[in-house]
């Protein structure tokens, strides 16, 4: 063995003795509260009439983040601390630490629903036509303008571009989450309680625990829900000039997808009709949760609606 092989070699195992790795990391779980009204609209019937509808689809992707503090005061609801501001009109970065989704923005396999679906909102693709064909009158189109008129061709559609052979390696509509054996409205991610508001598991993925070394203090946990918007249902939250690209034949679009700094600078991206924390209520409680350890019981409810 060479000279310079054998040096290498006590390097290696010089630096391999000195290194340690004391990063600990573990899944944080809670719940998110949706407030009925987040999930109820009035929408015109079959008929031409108006009716109130309270449904679960009308609830946007929720985005949580993990921040060193939250603050009242930097904008007209709850909002994470941010630093210094580089660029007129471009607010500081938030600087999270993690962060999660109740809902994505997956490829839904046809132009006309980009950035239109969040994922764990539809029993199948049946359920996904007829919301937008039947429930909300937007009439759901392929690649020639020919009305969809059948969810399986949204699923066949997705297996041939995609080049899948199950719904789960979509992971557009739900999965049996329950493990009952079906798939129904039960697996959806948001689900109604006893009180009639929606609320969602969620679990935040090996995360580091860190707080403030003079004061004991955690992060915080903040969030807010996208709505849909009134006219199109598309979401603010995702970037229609993302995601994967479709040239197949007529088709020419790109499926959309989260934009990329939605918890680094989200007041860029929060808008009328959006849901965020509510602010302190005089009595010391918030809507954000602190926390004390990694061990917190959490339940954080989106009960702020922001004003136009």
């Amino acid at each position: 063995m060479t000279r310079i092989a054998l040096i290498s070699l006590a390097l290696t195992a010089i630096s391999g003795c000195a290194y340690t790795d004391d990063i600990e990391t573990t899944n944080l779980r809670g719940k998110v509260v949706i407030p009925r009204e987040a999930a109820t609209r009035t929408m015109f019937a079959a008929d031409g009439t108006t009716e109130e509808v309270t449904d679960s689809r009308l609830i946007g992707p929720v985005y949580l983040g993990l921040f060193p503090s939250i603050q009242e005061g930097l904008v007209e609801y709850p909002h994470p601390e941010i630093g210094p501001i580089f660029q007129t009109g471009v607010p500081g970065d938030a600087y999270p630490y993690g962060g999660t989704t109740i809902g994505d923005f997956r490829f839904a396999c046809v132009e006309f629903l980009a950035c239109k679906v969040s994922s764990g909102r539809f029993t199948d693709f049946d359920d996904l036509l007829g919301w937008f064909n039947t429930r909300l009158q937007i009439e759901v189109n392929d690649a020639s303008g020919a009305p969809i008129e059948t969810g399986e061709y949204i699923r066949q559609t997705c297996y041939e571009m995609l080049n899948y052979t199950t719904d789960d390696e979509i992971r557009l509509t739900a999965r049996d989450e329950n493990e009952d054996g079906i798939i129904d409205e039960k697996d959806l991610d948001f689900q109604e309680n006893a009180d009639g508001d929606f609320e969602a598991d969620f679990t935040i993925w090996q995360q580091e625990f860190f707080k403030d070394e003079e004061t004991g203090q955690g992060f915080s946990l903040w969030g807010w829900m996208d709505s849909p918007s009134e006219d199109s249902f598309r979401f603010s939250t995702c970037d229609q000039n993302q995601g994967q690209r479709e040239t197949e034949y007529a088709a020419d679009f790109r499926g959309g997808r989260q934009f990329t700094n939605l918890l680094n600078q989200p007041s860029q991206y929060i808008g009328g009709g959006d849901w965020t924390v509510s602010g302190d209520d005089g009595e010391g409680n918030v809507g954000w949760h602190v926390y004390e350890s990694t061990d917190d019981v959490v339940v954080i409810r989106l009960d702020n609606m922001v004003e136009n």
